[in-house]
């Protein structure tokens, strides 16, 4: 990928560690990236570098009911900020999601999640990240 929208490096790249635990209707995992020259931001240039974290812990009980937490965050380096400056480090997203889902049977269940967004104001005037708050529902049906 060759991308010079913002004169920084040529070449997008990206390296992960992740590890998992699901076992006795638990599951646990973690994930520690950072990523080059790959991350748009909402003004349409790229973040110089990024690292990521996310983690996330479930039971999953014998009637079907799956309660889930949830962290996730981003932080931006080396950023062009909406203002114009280059060089500004700013964190991306930061937030802690509380859900769960209700398993019908193998094909269906149904979800609520709760997402309560950490990002502060000062970030997000630099990255243009939304800061509200978020309330999902929803039904799956796998084929």
């Amino acid at each position: 990928m060759n991308k010079l929208g913002d004169g920084y490096g040529d070449n997008a790249e990206v390296w992960s560690l992740a590890a998992k635990y699901d076992a006795n209707n638990i599951y646990a995992a973690m994930m520690y990236g950072e990523t080059r020259n790959m991350t748009v931001l909402a003004n349409d240039h790229f973040a110089n570098k990024t690292q990521n974290f996310e983690a996330v812990v479930q039971y999953q009980f014998d009637f079907g009911l799956r309660p889930s937490l949830g962290y996730v965050y981003s932080k931006g380096k080396d950023l062009y900020a909406r203002n114009g400056h280059k060089g500004v480090d700013a964190d991306r997203v930061n937030y802690i999601e509380v859900g769960t889902w209700y398993y019908f049977n193998k094909n269906m269940n149904v979800y609520t999640a709760y997402k309560f967004n950490l990002l502060d104001k000062d970030d997000a005037a630099i990255t243009d990240a939304a800061t509200d708050d978020q309330f999902a529902v929803g039904i799956v049906y796998q084929f």
